[in-house]
């Protein structure tokens, strides 16, 4: 049997856990947006994100900042997971959970690898998936509202975008990505900053 903890590990490991959420989304969408800056060849209205992994000069920063952030925020799950009560909180935590393993997954297969857009689609799904539950489970709090809103705003940028535009996907890509980020930093249960 081991040892007790000492008293206040669990409110360390938590707030700890809390800035992990933040942290994968500062990596992931700062990579995405170096590698934009630092390609010659990528247009916000032609391209998709994806092309940024597969050029030579940025396919290390936008595939890398994905892996790593998807490492760097499992431990939010954990914290989802642990303060949840109910179904729908767990099922906030492991939607959340499967959106980092699908972001990494990108990152791991590039785009034209068998793997890449079974892990793309899973991970736009998940993480408007992850919002949307969220909402629903908090739907009485402001924050749930904003959440439901955030989850259900992600999808629609696509078919709007393409309707005007109808060429490349990285601009409803990218909306995904940063309403999934505001989520996590802005409107979750275990955001920092909450007491607890």
């Amino acid at each position: 049997m081991s040892p007790p903890l000492p008293a206040g590990t669990h409110s360390r490991r938590r707030r700890v856990a809390r800035l992990s959420g933040p942290a994968a989304v500062a990596i992931a969408l700062g990579g995405i947006l170096a590698a934009t800056v630092v390609s010659e060849a990528f247009a916000w209205r032609t391209s998709a994100l994806s092309d940024l992994g597969v050029a030579p000069g940025t396919a290390w920063l936008f595939n890398g900042a994905l892996i790593v952030g998807g490492l760097v925020g499992a431990p939010y799950a954990w914290a989802l997971w642990s303060a949840g009560a109910d179904r729908l909180s767990h099922l906030r935590a492991a939607a959340f959970l499967l959106a980092l393993v699908s972001m990494a997954g990108v990152g791991l297969a590039p785009a034209g690898r068998p793997l890449h857009v079974p892990f793309a689609l899973g991970f736009f799904t998940l993480a408007a998936l992850t919002a949307v539950v969220d909402g629903v489970a908090r739907f009485r709090l402001r924050s749930g509202k904003l959440s439901l809103l955030s989850g259900a705003l992600a999808p629609m940028a696509w078919p709007v975008w393409l309707a005007w535009f109808g060429e490349g996907i990285a601009v409803p890509e990218f909306v995904g990505a940063v309403l999934f980020g505001v989520w996590v930093a802005a409107l979750s249960p275990e955001r920092p900053g909450r007491p607890g």
